[in-house]
């Protein structure tokens, strides 16, 4: 009995035992997880790490056939994967290999105390595992344990790589360092700006100046900053010759960060004028000079534009307008929350580490608006739908409604905040561009940058967006800002940003025969032109289709920095037409310049009292397509009537009165859509109609 009872409880004991690895296992079936493979393709693609050097594979196991061979070389080189460690791309993503490989990615996070993870002996990277434990990344369970082995969620493992991405994209310096290191074999003096002879080259210094001759002599002036050679000198008589100063330096090192105080510029126009100085370092007359220049503002010309610029201590904006011959165009841009953090170091040429970061938020708008320009292009009291689209084909859009240049606005140099030979400048222009009538505004966030480590390059590039226009031209409008990091007189490092949109319009013109029947053309016309036509030719309607995409193009390094001699000037176009659409489908049609999803035109129903209108004897209206949102109401204006007949003596109906109702010559929209409102004189003998769009609400 005893021996059967024993089988009995290690049957159960067994099944108990089956149950729970069966459990166990159907647990882990069910965890949505990422292989190390695809781990390291999202880390490479998040952190902006732009290639691998090195073509012979790190992993033998991974070779130039594998998907993921570029992924996992670039990672080596970053020092986010070891080849001292095995990888296999294929197997499912662990919590040791994420604390590793995200540690690794962020570089300089502090060290955890691994002796608070209970388990940490059963780790492959125990110092990694504490660091991710300590600074959140990561979670240990309620009894201390890291379960190294144990397969991470996707959504954990993801959330943390974007804390990662956060952290090092957004570095920022609480300490502001600039160090540099002379060569040994000769004495650097920072002098007062020196009165220089330009033609002996000589100058009169002080009895305090100490250099002599074979010494070297640097100063700033404004910001210039000058490096020379002490040749002679006799007394307070020296005479100089031009010196390279990188020849001087053993070594420089940065680190910092700017929070743009715009008060605190040095500002010049986009003329070159000095506009704007910087505080003199009395305490007194500062106070006096910053409330002087809290609602500073300057005014330039620039091609043709009256610009008009103002600065206080968080923004820089600037408006423009230019009058044209049928009205004016106008711009405007505004640059807030701009800020930059840099890390530079280099011995001799040899770059070890740089990384310059810069976050702005522009807005920028144009408009161009003018009178009526179709009487000044040809007479059109003969047009109608008959030849229409022949006489559009032969007119040519005015010129003065048409522009494109870019505006140089402003360059504006902010100190590195107790560093005196360390600036940042930015350089703001206003790139403009259409061909008839168009009101952009636009508002950008653009976080960018780049940095660099051992040969390696990874790029910064977050940016958001939103806009709200009305288009009736090809268009473009982009804020340009470069940002270069100057030292000791030079451009360390620098980068340039586009940001904006291109649109275009096509222009579709709407026919109706006599039969009520509705034929479609496209034209090369520009759409407002065809549009204001149109208004005056019955039977004539005009749509269009608005095409466009966001522009963010990045260049780095130009040739005039000092890096560009390790990295050489390198392009990006991170925003662009394969990748960001102006509008949520490939195009927005537009009907009587309100956005739909569809056309709505249509054929209209056959009217026996419908005739073609003699031209000396016809309803006349204002305007024949109107746009009348749900639940207002509009009046159709009658500009004249054959002669023998009174207001009293029309008849109004709507082709559908589910979209638009009418009460005489009132119209009221009640649903999306479009409806024909016909106006007849009470015989029936003369009959014009108006065009009614019912725009869909928008309800975002």
């Amino acid at each position: 009995m005893l021996r059967a009872c024993s089988i009995k409880k290690l049957c159960a004991l067994v099944l108990a035992m089956i149950l729970t690895v069966s459990a166990t296992g159907c647990h882990n079936s069910n965890v949505q997880s990422l292989s190390k493979g695809e781990w390291i393709r999202r880390i490479i693609d998040r952190a902006g790490i732009m290639g691998h050097m090195e073509d012979v594979p790190y992993f033998m196991n991974i070779g130039a056939q594998s998907e993921y061979f570029n992924d996992v070389q670039a990672a080596v080189e970053w020092h986010i994967l070891d080849p001292a460690y095995p990888f296999e791309p294929d197997v499912p993503l662990s919590n040791e290999w994420t604390a590793f490989t995200l540690v690794k990615l962020s570089d300089d996070l502090p060290e955890g105390n691994a002796a608070a993870i209970k388990d940490i002996s059963k780790c492959q990277f125990p110092k990694e595992a504490a660091t991710a434990v300590s600074t959140g990344l990561l979670k240990t369970d309620s009894r201390g344990m890291f379960k190294p082995k144990k397969i991470i969620e996707r959504d954990t493992a993801l959330s943390a790589l974007d804390q990662v991405i956060e952290y090092i994209n957004n570095r920022h310096f609480e300490k502001n360092e600039f160090a540099v290191d002379w060569s040994e074999d000769l004495n650097v003096y920072e002098s007062e700006p020196l009165e220089i002879n330009e033609e002996t080259k000589t100058a009169t210094v002080p009895d305090s100046f100490e250099a002599e001759a074979g010494d070297i002599v640097t100063y700033r002036d404004g910001q210039d900053y000058h490096c020379y050679k002490v040749s002679e000198r006799e007394g307070d008589e020296v005479k100089l010759e031009e010196f390279d100063i990188w020849q001087a330096i053993e070594s420089l090192e940065i680190h910092g960060s700017f929070n743009v105080n715009f008060d605190e510029a040095e500002i010049y126009d986009g003329n070159g004028n000095l506009i704007q100085a910087r505080e003199t370092g009395d305490t007194e007359n500062d106070h006096i000079h910053l409330m002087a220049k809290r609602t500073n503002t300057f005014t330039f010309e620039q091609g043709g534009f009256n610009i008009l610029c103002k600065v206080n201590g968080s923004s820089f904006s600037m408006s423009a307008e230019k009058k044209i011959d049928n009205g004016r165009i106008y711009a405007a841009l505004e640059l807030s929350g701009v800020e930059a953090d840099c890390s530079f170091k280099t011995l001799l040429t040899d770059f070890k580490k740089t990384y310059l970061h810069v976050k702005f938020n522009t807005s920028e708008t144009l408009g161009i608006e003018g009178e009526s320009k179709t009487s000044k292009v040809m007479d059109f009291s003969r047009l109608n739908k008959d030849n229409f689209i022949g006489s559009l084909k032969g007119m040519m859009q005015n010129k003065e409604d048409a522009v494109q240049t870019e505006l140089k606005i402003a360059s504006i140099s902010v100190p590195l905040q107790g560093v005196h030979m360390v600036d940042l400048v930015l350089d703001v222009k206003l790139q403009i561009k259409t061909s008839g009538k168009a009101e952009i505004v636009l508002s950008q966030s653009c976080n960018v940058g780049y940095d660099y480590q051992d040969g390696n390059f990874r790029l910064i590039k977050d940016n958001s967006n939103k806009q709200d226009l009305s288009l009736k031209a090809d268009t473009s409008l982009t804020a340009n800002m470069g940002a270069r990091l100057n030292a000791l007189g030079f451009n360390v490092m620098d980068l340039a940003v586009k940001a904006g949109v291109k649109a275009g319009i096509k222009t579709k013109v709407h026919l109706y025969d006599e039969e009520g029947e509705m034929h479609s053309y496209d034209v090369d016309v520009s759409a407002d032109l065809a549009d204001e036509a149109s208004s005056q030719v019955e039977d004539v309607v005009v749509c269009a289709d608005a095409s466009g995409n966001w522009i963010l193009d990045l260049v780095l390094c130009s040739s005039d920095c000092l890096v560009n001699k390790v990295f050489g000037e390198t392009k990006y176009s991170i925003l662009n037409e394969s990748n960001a659409p102006l509008f949520k489908g490939a195009s927005q049609h537009f009907e009587n310049w309100h956005a739909v999803d569809k056309c709505t035109r249509k054929s209209r129903p056959k009217s026996e009292e419908r005739e073609v209108m003699d031209t000396k004897g016809k309803i006349s209206l204002e305007q024949y397509s109107i746009a009348v949102h749900t639940g207002t109401t509009k009046s159709i204006s009658v500009l004249g009537l054959p002669a023998g007949y009174t207001m009293s003596d029309l008849v109004v109906s709507s082709s559908d009165p589910s979209v638009a109702s009418v009460s005489g010559l009132n119209v009221t929209g009640v649903s999306s859509g479009s409806a024909i409102i016909t106006i007849s004189t009470s015989d029936g003998s003369f009959t014009s109609s108006c065009n009614i769009l019912v725009p869909q609400e928008s309800h975002s």
